[in-house]
């Protein structure tokens, strides 16, 4: 009796993910507000279930209820889930091609990062072909004070964004030396990292603009340290700066 028990949790915790999934698919753009009853019907679940999956919607801002009419709305955090998805699809059907080439030219690692809160997250990889490699997992949170795509994506961010960012940098030296290093980024429009962020891997890094000017991706080549020379390092970031600046044109930026 036990092992059945434990065999139907999984289903038990699916289960309740898609009744979670089914309470956001409720709200349409005729119904943007939902009572708790309606909810529950239009799902066939108990209120009480119902009030406890709103409840942890609520808490992850996926859903927002209003205090006058007890009503219940989509939230912000689906705004900003949307918005990033959105921008990711968007720059990565873009990228691909680009990447493509830019991997096939080098044979090195081709990285396609976004901005993410306060990290960068990789969302598209073209692996190197050779034995040796440097990879980055798809949707790994990375930081912005360390490594040539983080750089790069700090640099064309707001002062106050490059505070907080900077506030931790573990120390006095390499806070100073980051802070002159952003100025030159975007003075040469790309950059590089040796065995900054990981030791024996390197890249370099330039910034993709969007319709608006803004920075919120960048394209990288990484690979082993031994074969980023800086013979290599500055022909790879002429092709770096090349590529993004083509999906730079694709989104619009001019």
């Amino acid at each position: 009796m036990k092992e059945r028990i434990e065999d139907r949790k999984p289903e038990a915790g699916l289960r309740t993910v898609q009744r979670a999934i089914d309470i956001l698919y409720c709200f349409t753009l005729e119904e943007q507000e939902l009572s708790l009853t309606e909810i529950a019907n239009k799902i066939s679940l108990a209120k009480s279930t119902t009030t406890r999956l709103l409840a942890t919607l609520e808490q992850n801002r996926l859903v927002i209820k209003n205090p006058e009419t007890l009503k219940y709305r989509l939230g912000q955090g689906l705004y900003y889930l949307g918005h990033i998805a959105g921008k990711s699809i968007e720059v990565r059907e873009i990228a691909k091609p680009v990447m493509e080439r830019l991997r096939n030219e080098t044979r090195e690692t081709v990285n396609l990062y976004v901005l993410e809160q306060g990290a960068r997250v990789c969302i598209e990889q073209y692996e190197g072909l050779q034995s040796l490699r440097h990879m980055v997992k798809i949707g790994e949170r990375l930081p912005l004070w360390a490594g040539a795509g983080g750089k790069v994506l700090l640099a064309y961010q707001s002062p106050s964004f490059q505070e907080r960012i900077l506030a931790q940098v573990p120390t006095e030296e390499r806070r100073t030396r980051l802070t002159a290093e952003l100025e030159m980024i975007r003075q040469r429009g790309s950059t590089s990292s040796i065995d900054e962020r990981e030791v024996g891997s390197a890249a370099v890094a330039a910034p993709i603009f969007n319709i608006h000017g803004e920075v919120n991706a960048c394209l990288s080549i990484s690979g082993p340290t031994h074969r980023f020379t800086p013979q290599a390092i500055r022909w790879f970031e002429s092709l770096v700066k090349e590529g993004a600046q083509t999906i730079s044109e694709k989104l619009g930026y001019r």
